[in-house]
């Protein structure tokens, strides 16, 4: 009978080997990835924004300190050296700030209030077989500290791409584009927390019009304008995003969904609370949706987030529980 066990274990460990290389297969050990661009999303301002210094302190716990981990490992780097996390956000974070026309320094150690305490920056994959996608997962989370108090901000953006020819096909949608989304998210709920800056009604009013310019935009170009519908900070976007949070498209819904956070929809917690609780969706609308909740920050959002995290730390650990439980640590 041992000999027996034994043997299906050899076939066992030699399936699981082979399973492993079929989603491995041709993926490179390192991908250089593009500097985020500046949105020049220009904001609303009452008088001239004197410059500010924000120090940037690098607050992650070790196993929070890996940037890019895994079912494919790989090394991100931009030009010859791998990604610094606290070095990379800063710099990008600073000039998305400056092309908004908020004038601001951010520099990696204490420099005094405010603080950026980073407390999460990575990007994690997935790929269930070589005929699925590509997935990423960005997570970046921060408690930003002033004179008065600190909150948190979260960020949490979900992309994936099968790549066809080559593993170079998943650079730009699952790499470039979410640390792209990422640094332009944290920009805006910085300022909106700090100053409570928003884009003009016409900047709303543009993006409104080219998302429904019929067959005029590509997939890309749709879902990057119903981001920054989100990052307007201007509640005239709302009616709109709630509209596309039902769109055929899954990364434009995800948008739609996401930006209602981002924006303090708070008038739409039961709609991100039913997107959130149907469980007919696919996984990415709910983990969207719980991600806008704690966006709100209201005491009730808070109560349902700390209620979920109950919920999921009392299940097995599977993809669901464990990738959920993520986006509530992001949170709380």
């Amino acid at each position: 009978m041992s000999s027996a066990i034994s043997a299906k274990g050899i076939v066992y460990s030699i399936c699981c080997a082979a399973a492993l290389l079929s989603v491995a297969a041709c993926a490179p050990s390192g991908y250089v990835v593009k500097t985020p661009a500046p949105s020049g999303l220009k904001y609303e301002t009452a008088t001239p924004q004197t410059k500010t210094g924000f120090s940037l302190i690098d607050s992650r716990k070790p196993n929070e300190q890996i940037f890019h981990s895994g079912i494919l490992s790989a090394t991100l780097s931009v030009g010859d050296s791998p990604i610094d996390a606290p070095q990379f956000l800063a710099l990008h974070l600073q000039e998305e700030l400056v092309s908004r026309g908020v004038p601001a320094q951010v520099i990696v150690g204490d420099k005094g209030l405010p603080r950026i305490n980073l407390k999460t920056f990575r990007i994690q994959n997935h790929r269930a077989n070589a005929y699925s996608p590509f997935v990423t997962f960005t997570f970046l989370s921060v408690d930003l500290e002033t004179a008065t108090n600190t909150k948190r901000i979260g960020v949490f953006i979900k992309r994936g791409k099968i790549p066809v020819w080559s593993f170079s096909e998943i650079v730009e949608p699952t790499f470039n584009q979410p640390l792209s989304l990422a640094v332009r998210e944290l920009a805006g709920k910085i300022v909106k927390t700090l100053y409570g800056y928003q884009a003009s009604a016409g900047t709303v009013s543009a993006l409104i019009t080219r998302l429904g310019e019929a067959g005029s935009k590509s997939e890309d170009e749709r879902y990057f304008d119903v981001y920054s519908l989100g990052f307007t900070n201007n509640p005239k976007a709302i009616d709109t995003l709630v509209r596309l949070t039902s769109d055929s498209d899954e990364y434009v819904r995800l948008a739609a969904i996401s930006s209602l956070g981002n924006i303090g929809a708070t008038g739409q917690f039961s709609l991100l609370k039913s997107i959130y609780q149907n469980r007919a969706s696919i996984w990415q609308d709910r983990a969207m949706a719980l991600k806008a909740i704690g966006d709100l920050g209201t005491s009730d959002a808070m109560t349902f987030m700390t209620q979920e995290k109950k919920h999921w730390e009392g299940q097995p650990r599977n993809q669901e529980s464990t990738w959920t439980l993520q986006i509530i640590q992001l949170y709380l």
